[in-house]
Parts: C-alpha cells; structure tokens; sequence
C-alpha cells in the first residue's frame, strides 16, 4: 500500500496520541482543517491558490519596500533620522547576517497573514542594544503565561531541545481577531478556509477535466453485461480516440447497441468561471481586504483613473496603515527601552505610497510653500532634489494677518504720510 504524507501524518497523530489540529503538526504533514470541498487547507497549501498567492505577496512586497527609519526627536513636534544608531541600521539595512531588511520583513507579513502571528529571536549586545532578528517559523512558537502572570515562549526549532524565551527576548507581531487568551493572533486562511478550499476544488476540478476531455460525467451504457476484460477493453479504446485537448470534441461513433449516457452537468451549466471569479472577490476583498484591481481582477473596479487611484490610496490608508501601526509599536516596546524611547521612535514613511499624479502633486507641494506649511527645500527633499540657498525659509502672503491684530493693520497709517509728517518742523 502507498502512503501520502498527509495518511502518514494521520497515523503518526493516533500512534503517538497528538492533537490532531497542532498546527505544528497541520504543516508538517499537511493535515490542516478539513474543508467542505474536501481539501485541508493550511497556510502552506494555500498559496497554491493563484488569489491567495497574490494577496500575500502584494502585502509582503508593500510592507517591505515602505522606508523603515530610526527618528530622533529634536522638539516637541519635530525628529530627524537617527542614521547614526544601531538600531536604524538593524531594522533599515540587515536585521541578521542571512537577510536583508526587505526580506526579513517579507517574511514578517507572509508569517503574519498565513499563520496570524510572526516571531522573531531579538539577540542583544553586551551594551544593551540589539544586534540581530532572527525570524522563527510561527508553528515552532507557543506563547504562554507563566504564573506569575508574564508572557513567555516556547521554542521548539528544527534541530534541538526546546527552549524557553521571555517577552524581553522575542519580538511577537500579532494580527487580529486574537485568540480568547490575547496572546497570539488567528490566521485569516485559516479562518476562511472554506472559501479557499473551495476556490482550490474548482481550479483541480478544473485541471482534471481538461486533462480527461473524454467527458468523465458521462458513461457508455451497453444492452448487456460484460466481463471485465471487455469493460477495460471498451475504456481504453475510448480513452485513446477521446481522451486528451487533442482529441477534445472529436465525433463519437458507437456500435453493437452501445450509447451515451449523460450523468451529469458541463462546465457551462456549473458556471464554474464565474463561480472562481466570485471566490477571487471574495478572497482579495473580504479575507485580505485589498481591492481586486490590485490583483488583476479589473472587472471589478468601479472606474478606471481617479477611480482607480483613490481605491490604492484608501487600501493604505485604512488597510495597511494598520498593519504598519501594529509593526511600529511592536518595534519599539521590543527594540528600545522606555527610557529610549522619549528620545527615539521607529516609524514608516508611507508619504511615497500616498502620492498621487503628477499635477496633482505638485500643486499640493505648491499649496504646501505658498500657504507657509512647508519650505522649498522641504518640498524639494520630497522630490528627491537637491536644496536651494535661502529655501529654508517660510514664505507667507503679504495679505494675511491674525484675526486679532486685523483692527492694527485697519488703522495702521500709511508709511508714506507718516515719513512726510515727520519731516514737518
């Protein structure tokens, strides 16, 4: 008898009395939650589904390519970059010897929508500043309380004994809706799995039935019976002359009192392109909550142009500023103490996500310098152009004041007259 992994994994499960549902155990024998379709869908098995697939990779590539700076703050409502610190080049440049910071980060938000939680081992300098993030697999992680009520971890890697790690010791982003507990977050494939298992029976549905042409919903019906040798002898012929795209829609001839049987419906009464096209909505939409022009499914899209523009930007503004929030606070209660922490911050800079057109833009920056809110330079670095001598400073209408100075610029005398007045003996 030949065993898949996934019978092996079931076995092995009632051999050793394990829970069946460990997801430790769902992804390493692909065992997962079985669906109505029929499939176990895990976060791994899931990315076979050219939607899912798409999301996550749109999440992860957008999160990582977002610009990650250490601040120092230089006033109450103005920080600098802090290039200069250790922990601007860990988070900006190389959290661990093996990845860069695009990478590592990838990993993060792939980890974080496939499994609901990304953990990362914060290895520290004997001056008590990080040096190195190393990313653990999420099913090789269990948080804990202890009983003294703080949070710790524990580790079972790949090769080795188990270990214990402290809250101090781990850096743990979490995605909602959160297990009862609060200390871990639940993974949206997971929860939406029936949608995704069934988008993933239609597409092998689908395979197989281009890879057997000859009609498999039908049957041959024959006025007699027949031994077995005659049955796999009628199968086969028919396969050779039906089966196969090459032989697709090839005429039929039956003799000796055999005909065709229709068992069941075509593709066409199973509407099974729209059935897909549906599930893609509702996987790119409402399980990641990206709009489907994102992903290639333009025919959802409301309008093309600003249409199509302000969806991007509403996708960063209530979907991934979230995510980057979430991040931001995670890096700086793991990464700086609180005494740190008055004086530096780690943020995102998602200005270059907000941007819209051209013209729209510039005559945003040209409002921006006119009206006083931003100097040339200041625009200019936003442009990626070098400063200007003197475009540090402020411009300001000539025609503008304070509302309670209005009645001094009313009454203030002409400065002419005042001058020929003060010449009079």
């Amino acid at each position: 008898m030949r065993w898949s992994v996934a019978s092996m994994g079931r076995w092995l499960v009632r051999s050793l009395g394990l829970h069946p549902r460990d997801p430790g155990l769902a992804a390493l024998f692909g065992l997962g939650h079985q669906t109505a379709a029929g499939i176990a869908v895990t976060p791994e098995l899931a990315l076979e589904c050219p939607a899912v697939y798409a999301c996550l990779g749109l999440l992860a590539d957008t999160v990582a390519t977002i610009p990650l700076d250490l601040y120092r703050r230089t006033g109450p409502d103005s920080a600098e970059r802090a290039t200069d610190h250790p922990v601007h080049a860990l988070i900006h440049d190389r959290p661990n010897p093996w990845q860069s910071s695009v990478e590592w980060r990838q990993q993060l938000v792939a980890d974080l929508f496939g499994h609901g939680n990304s953990y990362s081992r914060i290895r520290w300098r004997g001056d008590g500043l990080p040096e190195a993030l190393e990313p653990f697999q999420p099913p090789q992680v269990t948080p804990f309380r202890t009983p003294a009520g703080a949070v710790a971890y524990r580790v079972q890697p790949d090769h080795g004994p188990s270990e214990i790690l402290l809250a101090g010791e781990l850096l743990h982003v979490r995605r909602r809706p959160f297990e009862r507990d609060g200390l871990k977050g639940r993974s949206p494939i997971v929860l939406h799995r029936e949608t995704i298992g069934l988008a993933l029976a239609v597409l092998r549905y689908t395979s197989r039935f281009f890879g057997n042409s000859a009609i498999p919903k039908g049957g041959l019906k024959v006025p007699g019976a027949l031994s077995d040798k005659a049955v796999e002898v009628i199968r086969d012929d028919w396969d050779r002359r039906h089966k196969g795209p090459e032989n697709a829609h090839r005429l039929a001839i039956f003799d000796k009192g055999i005909e065709w049987v229709d068992i069941g419906s075509n593709n066409t009464d199973a509407q099974l392109l729209e059935i897909y096209r549906f599930l893609v909505g509702e996987i790119s939409s409402r399980v990641f909550g990206i709009p489907p022009h994102l992903v290639g499914d333009l025919e959802r899209s409301t309008s093309w142009g600003a249409g199509i523009e302000q969806q991007s930007i509403g996708f960063v503004v209530y979907f991934v500023r979230p995510i980057l929030v979430a991040i931001e606070q995670a890096l700086n209660g793991a990464l700086l103490t609180a005494e740190a922490r008055q004086k530096y911050f780690i943020e995102f800079n998602v200005d270059g996500l907000l941007r819209g057109d051209f013209k729209t833009r510039m005559e945003g920056l040209a409002l921006c310098i006119q009206w006083g809110l931003m100097t040339p330079n200041e625009a200019r670095r936003l442009l990626n152009l070098t400063p200007l001598p003197g475009g540090d400073s402020r411009l300001q209408p000539l025609n503008l004041a304070p509302a309670e100075k209005i009645m001094d610029v009313l009454l203030k005398p002409d400065a002419k007259a005042t001058r020929q007045l003060e010449t009079v003996p």
